[in-house]
């Protein structure tokens, strides 16, 4: 086995704990692997034997330090716990193998059953990744003196949201480009996406699913009062600005992955491009092989009745 794998990060679902035992175990006896886990499965630990196998962070300044203790990371889950780990790494992120023991997964290639066989041939190497890009979001307050003083940067492996919250009026968004004039949304809201995320919340608002190695942000209305207004895919290289213009009639919330929601009123601006780190993903066979199969298993993606030889013919 590669030294390089000296340590691994676990993290997991709530229900997959007893799981989590099996592979800490296994990591340790068999692999001579340290494991880092989550403070609160660390907690879960303690009145069992594997504790004495798991290492966790006992701080942020710990927790920020974290790709630098961890060489892989393993989740067991769906989706949701994928984008959990990875907003656990601010900057770069080790390789994540993702368990699938969700009820959907996109990026959750490795069967759980299998999770021996699996484990050992990533841990011989070599295999493949895919790396999925994340977008960096500054919330920009109206208060702020310069665009400098920005609030902490949030990382999105998925998409950004900003929808109308509990108003009843329609969001009013104005969209830019770098400094190019977009749009201005009228409608529920707004979802700016990375590729990886284009079978997530996008998909169900209408826009197209992507390669997640195509580099892209995904530029998609919610029900948009309009009907030409049609989802765009813009270059990765671009830095996109919304901002909720003086003249709205209510406030706008932005969500990120799905959690983290902040109210954005009149003046205050979301700034979203491509962030330095993105996340490898490691594949169960190769990345496209794993993306067709996760949309046809998933979504049963173009599943037809096959048409039959006894009809018409030329």
């Amino acid at each position: 086995m590669p030294s390089c794998y000296g340590k691994i990060c676990i993290a997991l679902a709530a229900q997959t704990l007893k799981c989590h035992l099996f592979y800490c175990r296994w990591l340790k006896e068999h692999k001579n692997i340290n494991v880092f886990v989550e403070p609160w499965v660390s907690k879960e630990l303690l009145t069992d034997d594997s504790n004495n196998t798991v290492q966790t962070w006992d701080n942020d300044d710990d927790k920020k330090m974290l790709h630098k203790k961890v060489d892989l990371i393993v989740t067991l889950g769906g989706d949701g716990t994928v984008l959990w780990a990875a907003s656990l790494f601010k900057g770069p992120v080790p390789p994540v193998v993702a368990f699938a023991m969700g009820s959907l997964g996109f990026m959750t290639p490795f069967p759980s059953e299998q999770y021996r066989d699996c484990l050992d041939n990533v841990l011989k190497g070599p295999f493949s990744i895919t790396l999925r890009n994340r977008l960096q979001c500054h919330v920009i307050r109206d208060a702020a003196k310069d665009e400098i003083v920005t609030e902490e940067p949030i990382l999105v492996l998925n998409e950004v949201t900003i929808d109308r919250g509990i108003s009843s009026y329609l969001t009013y968004l104005e969209c830019y480009c770098d400094s190019s004039f977009v749009t201005c949304v009228q409608g529920d809201g707004l979802i700016i996406s990375t590729t990886s995320g284009s079978t997530a919340y996008s998909l169900a608002a209408g826009g197209s699913m992507v390669h997640p190695q195509v580099p892209g942000i995904l530029f998609t209305p919610i029900c948009p009062h309009s009907l030409s207004f049609r989802p765009l895919i813009l270059p990765e290289y671009v830095t996109l600005r919304i901002q909720v213009p003086y003249n709205s009639r209510g406030h706008a919330w932005a969500s990120f992955d799905g959690k983290d929601r902040k109210q954005l009123a009149p003046g205050d601006a979301l700034i979203c491009s491509i962030s330095p780190w993105p996340v490898p993903t490691a594949c169960l066979v190769d990345s496209t092989t794993d993306f067709l199969r996760s949309i046809h298993e998933g979504l049963h993606w173009n599943l037809r009745k096959t048409q039959t030889l006894d009809g018409p013919r030329d």
